[in-house]
């Protein structure tokens, strides 16, 4: 593959036009309503599921250490020792926002 980015998109979008996979240049089937062949589809299936399982244990382990140090797991402040809540106020007000749409009163 060329190093360059407009390079690549031009191959991209060459193969595609031709009716080729974009990614390795084989000819895919008339039916299929992919755009990738079936390998490349498989490949990235795979690769996104081994990428997201990686992303998910590193998130929570980095909760889990942040939350035995007495920080918000979300952010990383700091909270009081008095403090009873996990997470911090500031965090708790975005998930507030975020769940009914208007800040807590």
């Amino acid at each position: 593959m060329p190093a360059k980015a407009s390079e690549r998109r031009s191959i991209y979008n060459q193969r595609k036009k031709q009716g080729y996979c974009p990614r390795c240049g084989k000819k895919r089937r008339k039916n299929s309503r992919y755009i990738y062949c079936d390998d490349c589809r498989l490949f990235f299936r795979n690769y996104h599921d081994s990428v997201c399982e990686r992303l998910k244990e590193q998130r929570r382990n980095r909760y889990e250490e942040r939350k035995e140090q007495g920080s918000c797991p979300r952010c990383g402040k700091k909270l009081g020792k008095r403090y009873a809540k996990i997470i911090c106020p500031t965090c708790l007000e975005k998930q507030y926002e975020y769940n009914y749409g208007k800040k807590r009163s």
